[in-house]
């Protein structure tokens, strides 16, 4: 009898470590989407982030009557003025480098990657910012830049 008793505390032990193991795996599973979701709404929240500090340079733009497409078609450009469309040309560059990054992670489709560049691909119409980008480029990952060198050949034609 003893034996018997022995048998069933070792079959209900066994049945009781795979319970806990399926719980445990559970819970594993149920971290890690939580983790994935709170990563994700992060890279959002750091997308939106940049679109509002576009909105601000923009503004600021506004106030000082130097948009880009002024210091783009100036011929006499001041050490400052290259300065600043410098300054402007990195901040859609990287706006754009979100922009595909949340594309990618399938956070926007492709017609919201289209409108999120929009400020940035209405730019690479002029020579300049194709130059500048060529410069810079290197600091972005291959697939923003396989990206971009679409953009580029689509506007130049080719």
């Amino acid at each position: 009898m003893s034996q018997r008793v022995s048998l069933w505390i070792e079959v209900v032990s066994a049945i009781a470590v795979v319970v806990s193991l399926v719980f445990v795996g559970l819970e594993i599973r149920n971290s890690s989407e939580q983790v994935e979701q709170n990563t994700e709404m992060m890279q959002i929240s750091a997308y939106q982030d940049l679109i509002e500090r576009i909105v601000q340079m923009n503004a600021i733009a506004i106030e000082q009557g130097a948009s880009i497409e002024n210091l783009l078609e100036r011929d006499d450009k001041s050490p400052e003025d290259v300065l600043r469309l410098n300054n402007y040309l990195w901040i859609i560059f990287r706006h754009g480098d979100m922009a595909y990054f949340q594309y990618e992670k399938g956070a926007i489709d492709k017609e919201r990657l289209r409108s999120a560049n929009a400020p940035l691909l209405e730019r690479l119409r002029y020579p300049e910012v194709q130059v500048r980008w060529r410069q810079v480029e290197q600091v972005f990952v291959p697939q923003y830049r396989e990206y971009m060198s679409d953009q580029i050949a689509e506007i130049n034609g080719g």
